[in-house]
C-alpha cells in the first residue's frame, strides 16, 4: 500500500468505523438499518439461550464498556467510541445502548441493508490469519429439529450424533456451484520446489516391480531438483537463478523431467520447508537460497573455490551460520504462515535437537514471534477482552507454552543453558486477573 494511502491514527478511525446508534431525528434511515441488522443480543441474563451464551457468558463478550474516544492499545487493537449518550434499541422487552453495537461502516450499511461487521486491523500480521481464515474449509454444521414439550427437560447426549461433522451448504453457494463459477482466484501460480541429499530421491513404483529393474531406468537419477542442476550446465541464463527463482524463468516438463525456457505465464517458486532437526538437509535448503547456478552437489558446499566436506561447513564458510542466526531467521519465515502455537512447537524442536550453540540468543531475539497468540489465549480464558499483559507476563506466559511442550517430550527448559525458567505462581491465571484490576 503507498504511504499516502495508509490510515495509521487514530483519528480516521471515526470517520470508517462507527460503534454507535445513531440519532433518530438525524439520520433515521441509519437508525433503522442499525436497529435490524447491527444490534448483538439481548444475551446475557436476559436471554441465556441465545446461540451467543458459552458457559453462561458471551463468546462475543457483549455487552462492551463504555469509551469516549476511540484508541488504539499497545499491541495494535482498537478501541471503539462508545459513547453513554441515552441512545438506545430495545428488543425483546430489553433496551440495548452503544454498548451492543456491532462496528460498522454506514456506507456500507446503507448499501447493502444487511449486517456487514466492520473492523479495524492495522497490523502486517493480520495477513497471515486472513489466509488461514479463508483456506480453513466449508462451514460445517448438525441441524436437528425436535419437539419442544418440556422446556425443562435434561437434553440426552448422543455422542455419536455428535461426532458428526456435516458440511453446510446455503442456497447461495449451491447455486454459485451449479453455475460453475470460479470460486477462487490465484496468480501468479506457485510451484513448489522439493529437493533432497544425493541419491535419495522418492521413487515411485508398483508393488509387484523389480526393485533392481526399477533402479535401472534411465529416469530414476532425474528428479526435478537433479534436473535442475542438469539444466545449469548447459544454460547460461539458468546459472544467474537461485533454485527458487528458477520458476520465474523456466518451466517443469514432467513427461520429459526436463526443465525449459519459459515463453509466457509467470510463476514463482517456494521450496519445501524443512525442520532443523534433519541435519543435512536443513542446510542444504539454506544453501539452496544463496548459490546460483550450481551445476552438481559439490558445488553446492564449494565456496570460494573450496569444496566443504558438508552442507553445514559450507554454511559456516558463507557466514551464514554464526551465533545461531540461520535459526532466527528460520523463525521469522515461519512467523509468515504459521501460528504461535506453531512457532513455539518450532523453537522447542530447535531445542531438543541441541542444534542451537545459544538458545538465549535465539530467545530473546524471537520471543516476540514466538509469543503470538498468547495474549488473545488469555483474553478468551478469561473471558476478558479487554486484558492487557506486561512485556514480563507475556515472555512468562510464552516459556511456560515450551516448557509444557518440552515436558511432553521428556525434558525441560532446565537442561538448557542460560534459557530463563518460566515463574509457575506468576502464570496463576487468578494473578493475572488481579494485576488487571490493579
Amino acid at each position: 500500500m503507498h504511504p499516502d494511502s495508509k490510515r495509521p491514527t487514530v483519528e480516521y478511525i471515526d470517520p470508517i468505523i462507527s460503534a454507535e446508534i445513531p440519532n433518530i431525528n438525524e439520520e433515521p434511515e441509519l437508525y433503522s438499518l442499525v436497529s435490524e441488522f447491527m444490534i448483538h443480543g439481548p444475551c446475557g441474563a436476559e436471554n441465556m439461550n441465545c446461540p451467543c451464551m458459552v458457559d453462561r457468558q458471551c463468546s462475543k463478550n457483549f455487552p462492551k464498556q463504555f469509551c469516549n474516544h476511540s484508541s488504539v492499545d499497545n499491541n495494535g487493537y482498537p478501541l471503539y467510541m462508545r459513547r453513554n449518550n441515552g441512545y438506545f434499541v430495545e428488543k425483546s422487552g430489553v433496551k440495548l445502548d452503544n454498548r451492543n453495537v456491532v462496528p460498522y461502516n454506514k456506507y456500507l450499511l446503507k448499501r447493502y441493508q444487511a449486517h456487514i461487521n466492520v473492523e479495524w486491523c492495522n497490523q502486517g500480521s493480520s495477513i497471515k490469519y486472513l489466509f488461514k481464515y479463508i483456506n480453513k474449509g466449508p462451514d460445517r454444521a448438525t441441524v436437528a429439529v425436535d419437539i419442544n414439550t418440556d422446556s425443562h427437560q435434561e437434553k440426552v447426549v448422543d455422542e455419536i450424533k455428535d461426532y458428526y461433522d456435516c458440511r453446510y451448504l446455503s442456497a447461495c453457494e449451491a447455486s454459485w456451484r451449479i453455475f460453475k463459477y470460479d470460486v477462487h482466484y490465484r496468480y501468479p501460480s506457485v510451484m513448489r520446489l522439493p529437493f533432497h541429499l544425493p541419491n535419495q530421491q522418492q521413487l515411485i513404483y508398483a508393488a509387484d516391480d523389480d526393485i533392481d529393474d526399477v533402479l535401472e531406468q534411465p529416469s530414476v537419477a532425474a528428479s526435478m531438483f537433479t534436473s535442475w542442476m542438469e539444466c545449469n550446465k548447459i544454460n547460461k541464463d539458468a546459472r544467474k537463478l537461485t533454485y527458487v527463482e528458477f520458476p520465474t524463468k523456466f518451466v517443469w516438463k514432467a513427461n520429459h523431467k526436463l526443465w525449459k525456457p519459459r515463453k509466457i505465464g509467470r510463476s514463482i517458486g517456494r521450496i519445501h520447508s524443512v525442520s532443523p532437526k534433519l541435519g543435512e538437509i536443513y542446510f542444504l535448503r539454506i544453501l539452496l537460497n544463496k548459490v546460483k547456478g550450481p551445476k552438481s552437489f559439490e558445488e553446492i558446499r564449494t565456496v570460494n573455490g573450496e569444496e566443504f566436506p558438508t552442507f553445514r561447513d559450507a554454511c559456516y564458510a558463507l557466514g551464514l551460520l554464526d551465533d545461531d542466526k540461520e535459526y532466527v531467521e528460520a523463525i521469522k519465515e515461519a512467523s509468515h504462515s504459521g501460528s504461535g502455537f506453531y512457532l513455539r512447537f518450532l523453537f522447542a524442536t530447535m531445542l531438543m535437537s541441541d542444534s542451537l550453540g545459544r538458545p538465549e540468543f535465539v530467545w530473546e531475539n524471537t520471543w516476540q514471534l514466538l509469543s503470538d497468540g498468547i495474549l488473545y489465549n488469555q483474553q478468551r480464558t478469561l473471558k476478558s477482552p479487554g486484558l492487557t499483559l506486561n512485556e514480563d507476563q507475556l515472555k512468562n506466559l510464552t516459556l511456560f507454552e515450551i516448557e509444557q511442550i518440552l515436558l511432553r517430550n521428556n525434558t525441560s527448559l532446565k537442561n538448557y543453558n542460560k534459557m530463563p525458567y518460566p515463574d509457575t505462581d506468576m502464570v496463576s491465571l487468578q494473578q493475572i486477573a488481579l494485576s488487571r484490576r490493579s
